[in-house]
């Protein structure tokens, strides 16, 4: 794994898989987030969302910024529609494009009852001996919905409930979260830790396995609670993304 697709990574570790039922009203919600490792400004993550009628779509954006971007320009767009069922965000079709310096790919990955499958790759690339199987990734989701997902405006009672597991088109990683426990400023923390599960070389899992992070959630003035901060470790020293 490359240094930029670390730093993309570095998106995901606080990831949840939150409860949710369909809306019969239209909300929206749009974010900005900076990523800061050592307290360098390194990258920004924005995403904008909108459920309506049991379904959901959102589109985002992370790209390098800063030092970062002086030195290599990383940038990925992506796209995903899906369902809001009992159980969470069943994403139906994700698209994604984008990449580091010179090199540049497009792909697309839909569901279908449960399973992912990659429908479009531009340019082709045949499966990796590491790479994780589609065919066994039931129930997973993917990296946009799982941003989404844990960053989005919650009431209290949705803080810090459940966990994930995401596919990517080549990893398989999961996404575990503590009980929520109350803030003096009235809001949430909760620790978790991205673990890397499939689709890793023996190199990358004997480098470190599970990442630790906390989520800080605040309220928002609305009645909901709002994440305003992640903190996490990384293979770079502390990082922490930060709402803007």
């Amino acid at each position: 794994m490359t240094v930029f697709s670390r730093l993309k990574a570095l998106t995901l570790f606080a990831g949840i898989a939150l409860s949710a039922v369909p809306a019969a009203a239209e909300t929206r919600q749009e974010a900005r987030f900076d990523l800061e490792i050592r307290g360098i400004r390194m990258g920004q993550l924005v995403y904008s969302a909108v459920e309506k009628d049991g379904s959901y779509a959102i589109s985002g954006t992370v790209q390098t910024t800063g030092l970062a971007g002086m030195l290599r320009k990383m940038r990925y767009d992506a796209k995903v529609q899906g369902r809001i069922t009992s159980r969470g965000y069943a994403p139906v079709r994700y698209d994604q494009s984008g990449g580091a310096g010179n090199r540049y790919s497009e792909e697309t990955v839909t569901w279908s009852g449960g399973v992912p499958r990659i429908t479009r790759r531009e340019p082709p690339r045949s499966p990796g001996e590491n790479d994780a199987d589609p065919a066994r990734q039931r129930g997973t989701v993917d990296t946009l919905t799982t941003i989404y997902a844990t960053l989005r405006d919650v009431p209290q009672t949705e803080a810090c409930k459940g966990g994930l597991v995401m596919f990517d088109g080549r990893y398989r990683m999961e996404l575990q979260l503590s009980r929520a426990q109350p803030a003096r400023d009235g809001g949430v923390t909760c620790n978790g830790a991205y673990i890397r599960r499939e689709g890793f070389s023996a190199a990358e899992m004997a480098e470190r396995v599970q990442f630790p992070f906390t989520l800080h959630y605040r309220p928002d003035g609305g009645g909901n609670l709002r994440v305003a901060q992640v903190t996490m470790e990384s293979l770079y020293g502390n990082a922490r993304l930060v709402r803007r």
